[in-house]
């Protein structure tokens, strides 16, 4: 039997939770870090990714 581990992203300015790449959550350009993840309840970029 084979498990498939989720990752799970967490804002950690809000606590908003939603699978990591879900459309959910937002991109945004910051030059020249480039593409940020970006909470799209409070859009904070302080993101973390968990399993």
């Amino acid at each position: 039997m084979t498990t498939v581990d989720t990752i799970t992203s967490r804002c950690l300015r809000c606590g908003f939770e939603a699978p990591a790449g879900d459309s959910t959550w937002g991109r945004v350009e910051v030059p020249p870090l480039g593409t940020m993840t970006q909470c799209p309840e409070c859009g904070s970029t302080n993101v973390i990714g968990r399993r």
